[in-house]
C-alpha cells in the first residue's frame, strides 16, 4: 500500500469545500484562498515558507497558533500541512524554557543600545525558582525591575527568536531539498 499525497489533499479539498459550501459558520472559518492549490503543493519553496511559519509560530507566547501559522501561510503563498506539522512541534511545557530565553535575548538586544531592565541570567534563574512558590515570590524576587521593561524585553526577545527559527527552518528545508 503506497502513500499518495495528492490524493489525500484532493480528500481532504473536497471535504473541507463541502463543509464551507454547506454552513454559514464554516465558511466564516475557513477563507476562499485557502483552498488555492497552491497552498497545498509540496514544492520546494512552499513546503520552506510553511515549515518556516509553523515554527516561528510554535515558540512564539500566543493561544492559537495553527490559526495565525495558516493565515501567515495563505498570506506567503506556503504549504498549509506542512505549517499546521511544523506548529505542533511545541510541546506542552515547553514555555518554561522558552520565555526566560526569550526574555533573556530581549534583554540582551535592548542592553546592547544602552536600555533595558538591568536583569542577569542569575535573576532569571531566581525568577524562575521562585515561580514554583507563587506570583508574590516571583514578584519579591523581581522587586526594583521595571514590569513595563520586562515586557519589553520579553516581546523583543520573542520577535527576535522566532524570526531566527523561521529563517534558521526556512534555509534547512531549503539546503536539505537541494541535497535531494
Amino acid at each position: 500500500m503506497s502513500f499518495d499525497y495528492n490524493k489525500v489533499v484532493q480528500k481532504v479539498d473536497a471535504y473541507l469545500r463541502r463543509k464551507r459550501a454547506g454552513s454559514r459558520v464554516w465558511s466564516l472559518m475557513l477563507p476562499e484562498r485557502l483552498f488555492t492549490p497552491e497552498l497545498w503543493l509540496w514544492e520546494p519553496r512552499s513546503v520552506a515558507r510553511g515549515a518556516a511559519w509553523g515554527t516561528s509560530w510554535a515558540i512564539a507566547p500566543v493561544p492559537l497558533q495553527m490559526v495565525f501559522t495558516v493565515l501567515c501561510s495563505i498570506w506567503t503563498r506556503g504549504n498549509v500541512p506542512m505549517s499546521v506539522l511544523a506548529c505542533c512541534i511545541s510541546f506542552p511545557g515547553y514555555q518554561v524554557f522558552a520565555w526566560p530565553l526569550q526574555w533573556y535575548v530581549g534583554a540582551i538586544v535592548l542592553s546592547s543600545i544602552g536600555l533595558g531592565s538591568g536583569i542577569d541570567m542569575e535573576l532569571i534563574r531566581s525568577a524562575a525558582a521562585a515561580a514554583t512558590q507563587g506570583w508574590s515570590a516571583v514578584m519579591h524576587v523581581l522587586q526594583g525591575v521595571s514590569l513595563l521593561m520586562i515586557g519589553v524585553e520579553l516581546l523583543l526577545g520573542c520577535l527576535v527568536t522566532c524570526t531566527l527559527m523561521g529563517v534558521c527552518t526556512y534555509s534547512l528545508v531549503m539546503l536539505l531539498w537541494r541535497k535531494k
